[in-house]
């Protein structure tokens, strides 16, 4: 079952001049408040969320308008339509809406049989045409048309027309992938980094190391060249998943990445994934590790707010690389170090690591005063009820979470109690400013 989103201003439908229309709807015609080509018996769509819409067809004079906000599936299908067992169907739908899973199905009236294809998300307000290409069963001879559908907004999703054809000709030729390594894949010599399989259709294996709702990274050997990122909104597999694969190799703007996704099989679930490789802010950012699961640890966090979630961190004198916020977005205090963990990304011209969860961005066990220079001293630690601070000039402290969020601030003099009974048992940063000058250290609450 293969999927194409095309534009209705540049949809070519010269394989169908070799095709039979066996439904078609304009959805203009209704009685009892649906529209009369659909809700077949296998529809578990209620009436009340598909409702006709007289204004903005392009086809005919009326638009079904489909709402289901939920992430469980509903049918929408069509009257019962004769086929011929073994042939290739084509469904088309024209569509508009700013979110939305489709995906096309088929059910054998007789045997209660069926048969999905992928989803296919709607995004933007241009109107689209979901297309996708159906098999029959080898012994199926009518069937209904199932538009199935999740997680559109509460506004819906307007179908403005269905045509589905019976293919004549002969099936397309099987694609062919060969079969390579992620290795073989990433390795290259060339200074641009592009593979030397762009545009070439592959088959490859590996671990699932992060995913989210634009694709996912798998890798199958911690050491470099051994990652990729694998563009794919229509599977979800989860992290510690080994998965095989099939894709066309491409380059986005210098990121190496397999689309287009064929067939994606999971061989097992629940895998150790590959060891984080010990990178810092200057080796991440090299093509050779683009893609794998890395670890950058005592980075001090040089610009919390440096532009669309992302922030700079440094653990090597004189040189910064960036953090990103695709699975998780964190907010760092500026001075703080931290232990990054996370995949290194390439987009807008710079490697950045990607972490996934909070537990990827945790305070470096480092303990020392920060190499700024301002000079405090802090008893007892752990601390129960009352922390002292002392120094010169101190101006301000402030008290996070580990995981950064301020907890409260207070304004110092030279010696300072700290009232810390209200504070949860646990981990603490403190960051005590003065002089222009800032110092981080942690203390235990207990």
């Amino acid at each position: 079952m293969k999927k194409i989103l095309l534009s209705i201003a540049v949809l070519c439908i010269a394989n169908l001049s070799i095709s039979q229309v066996v439904f078609q709807s304009d959805l203009s015609s209704w009685a009892s408040g649906v529209p009369t080509d659909f809700f077949g018996t296998k529809t578990n769509l209620d009436s009340a969320n598909c409702t006709e819409v007289m204004t903005g067809a392009m086809h005919g004079t009326s638009i079904a308008n489909l709402v289901n906000t939920g992430s469980g599936h509903k049918r929408f299908t069509t009257k019962g339509v004769n086929v011929v067992s073994g042939e290739r169907y084509v469904v088309q739908m024209w569509m508009a809406g700013t979110a939305g899973d489709f995906r096309v199905a088929t059910v054998d009236t007789s045997s209660n049989s069926y048969s999905y294809s992928s989803y296919q998300s709607l995004s933007g307000t241009m109107p689209v045409i979901l297309r996708d290409t159906i098999t029959i069963g080898s012994s199926t001879t009518q069937v209904e048309f199932i538009i199935s559908f999740r997680n559109t907004t509460a506004l819906g999703a307007a179908l403005d027309s269905v045509s589905i054809s019976r293919l004549m000709g002969p099936p397309p030729p099987v694609p062919s992938f060969s079969t390579r390594t992620i290795y073989e894949i990433q390795y290259t010599t060339d200074a641009s980094g592009d593979s030397p399989f762009e545009d070439s259709l592959v088959e490859t294996t590996g671990i699932v190391t992060a995913s989210y709702s634009g694709g996912y990274w798998i890798q199958d050997s911690a050491a470099a060249w051994n990652g990729i990122y694998v563009f794919d909104n229509s599977n979800s597999p989860a992290r510690g998943d080994n998965v095989t694969i099939k894709g066309l190799v491409a380059e986005y703007f210098g990121l190496t990445q397999i689309k287009n996704i064929d067939t994606l099989i999971t061989n097992s679930t629940g895998n150790v994934l590959p060891a984080k490789l010990s990178l810092n802010s200057m080796t991440m950012k090299n093509e050779m590790y683009e893609g794998v699961l890395a670890r950058a640890s005592n980075a001090k966090c040089t610009d919390p707010a440096a532009g669309f979630g992302e922030w700079t961190f440094s653990n090597v004198p004189g040189d910064t690389a960036r953090v990103d916020d695709i699975m998780y977005l964190f907010s760092p205090v500026l001075g703080t170090r931290y232990d990054i963990t996370g995949v290194v990304y390439y987009s807008f011209s710079n490697f950045k690591l990607q972490p996934r969860d909070s537990l990827d961005v945790v305070a470096s066990t480092i303990t020392s005063i920060d190499e700024k220079g301002l000079e405090f001293s802090l008893y007892p630690n752990p601390v129960n009820t009352v922390l002292t601070l002392s120094g010169f000039a101190l101006e301000t402290a402030e008290i996070f979470s580990i995981n950064g969020k301020l907890i409260k601030s207070i304004s110092l003099n030279t010696i300072n109690n700290i009232d810390v009974a209200d504070l949860e048992n646990g981990a603490y940063i403190l960051r005590v400013s003065g002089d222009n000058k800032i110092g981080v250290t942690r203390f235990i609450k207990q």
